[in-house]
């Protein structure tokens, strides 16, 4: 019986010891801080194989690297469906850059004036958009649009058919040009065949299955979607004499949006956010949530104007939104989980890359949302020319009733690789995350030093915690440990 009761009492004794704390895998900061705080500021989730030291880690996001400055910027505008051509808007610039498969580069300005967009309807439709077909490319400011050739020397011609209304937005399918048309109208229209200098006044259809007002029209998958406020409708190149193009059957989806440069094309899928504030994914014709509350929370109720871009990197395709108050937001297909994304020391602005193309030799190239500036991409501490800073807020821990000791934390990391991240700073929040202490700064190890633990002692007591690691170089963060005892009521 004696041994009975020992052997309970020993299961009920408080656990003492390193146990692992929970760990952020994506960033989902509730506007009720206490509840939870997780956020990932220029690190991202990583999942590992099952017999991996652990199965996520927190890996630096990659940085961007200046490739080639092209015009006064800020860079509005990248097309790269012509291989080996893309296509830029650099201020009120128009340049070509073109990639021969023997190498090389050559930067075209093709029209240092071009002037700005404004269709006269509102901020949605102050953007500009560039669309290419196998023999031309069309650029439409609205509500103009020019066009050229794809040779070296051939040159930008504004459309002047006095059958062209005027346009809001351009996407090439099938051999067509389309266009939204300026105004509160559902309407828009194509060119003729292989010709975007030519227009028949007769040429235009309405998107009308639902009360709409279409702000921009894509391509995606060999259809053209036109996207309004009211929703989306999916059209066909039926090869019909009067006018080519017909509704899918199912292809009505009633989500619409007034930030039609949130836009996106990425997995296959359509990207947006929607005039409800939610992040939107295609699936077929179904518009699927991946936004979570904390992430709508952020975006906010204002959804006018918001931009965004999708780009690969070594398997993660994200899809990345700059929200009104200048946070990007960041939502990486692979592991379906958001981080945060800012191109700055403390944390606070957005990402400096507005736009992405890819040339035919696969060079990831991204457009500067203030300069002229493209970048590539490469993982290094550096964005943009800033040693960044890199954060992870991790989840609550609660002593329930009772007031918890910490005798020690270590951070599980690589360490002491030639590309070190240098100090790491651990801090701590007692209040909800609300505020948090000086906390306590940790060697990473020097380089070479590989079996360097990065770990710091005495850090109080509490009743409840959020811990917070900070450092500005490539980091790559395993797990926390802690030494935690429950104490007394």
């Amino acid at each position: 019986m004696s041994d009975t009761l020992a052997t309970l009492q020993n299961a009920l004794a408080p656990k003492t010891g390193m146990r692992r704390v929970p760990f952020p895998m994506e960033s989902y900061q509730h506007p009720s801080l206490p509840l939870l705080a997780k956020r990932l500021l220029n690190v991202m989730a990583e999942q590992q194989p099952a017999d991996a030291r652990v199965s996520a880690a927190l890996v630096s996001t990659p940085g961007l690297v200046a490739f080639e400055a092209v015009g006064t910027g800020p860079i509005l505008a990248m097309n790269d469906d012509m291989p080996g051509r893309i296509y830029i808007v650099s201020g009120k610039g128009f340049y070509r850059l073109s990639f021969p498969i023997t190498g090389g580069m050559t930067v075209e300005e093709l029209n240092a004036d071009i002037g700005t967009a404004d269709a006269g309807t509102g901020a949605w439709n102050s953007f500009v958009t560039i669309a290419a077909g196998p023999a031309a490319a069309v650029v439409c400011v609205p509500p103009r649009a020019y066009t050229c050739g794809h040779d070296v020397g051939d040159p930008l011609n504004i459309i002047t058919d006095p059958d062209f209304p005027g346009a809001t937005s351009v996407a090439y399918v099938d051999g067509y040009f389309a266009f939204s048309s300026p105004g509160n109208t559902a309407e828009w229209f194509i060119s003729r065949l292989f010709d975007p200098a030519d227009f028949d006044a007769l040429d235009f259809a309405f998107s009308d299955a639902v009360p709409n007002v279409i702000r921009r029209v894509i391509s995606h998958r060999g259809q053209l979607w036109t996207i309004g406020e009211g929703g989306m409708e999916v059209w066909y190149d039926s090869g019909d004499a009067d006018f080519p193009f017909r509704r899918m059957a199912g292809g009505v989806i009633p989500n619409g949006t007034t930030s039609p440069m949130s836009v996106c094309r990425a997995d296959q899928s359509v990207w947006w956010v929607g005039l409800d504030g939610l992040v939107y994914r295609s699936n077929g014709y179904n518009p699927v949530r991946v936004s979570t509350h904390a992430i709508e929370a952020i975006i906010g109720a204002n959804v006018v104007g918001l931009h965004a871009l999708t780009h690969p990197y070594r398997g993660h395709w994200v899809y990345a939104v700059t929200t009104l108050d200048n946070r990007t937001l960041v939502y990486d297909i692979a592991t379906k989980a958001w981080h945060e994304r800012s191109t700055s020391t403390d944390g606070t602005g957005p990402w400096q890359a507005a736009t992405a193309a890819v040339d035919n030799n696969s060079i990831h190239l991204f457009g500067d949302r203030a300069t002229g500036m493209l970048y590539t991409i490469d993982m290094q501490a550096t964005d943009a020319g800033v040693t960044v800073i890199r954060q992870a807020t991790l989840p609550p821990l609660w002593a329930e009733t009772k007031r918890a000791f910490c005798a020690r934390a270590e951070v599980e990391m690589e360490s002491g690789g030639a590309d070190s991240p240098g100090p790491v700073l651990l801090e701590w929040s007692d209040d909800g995350a609300r505020t948090f202490n000086a906390g306590r700064i940790m060697s990473a190890g020097a380089p070479g030093d590989y079996r360097h633990r990065v770990f710091t002692t005495r850090l109080g007591s509490f009743r409840q915690r959020v811990f917070r690691l900070t450092s500005h170089g490539l980091t790559r963060w395993y797990a926390l440990d802690a030494d935690i005892t429950p104490g007394a009521h």
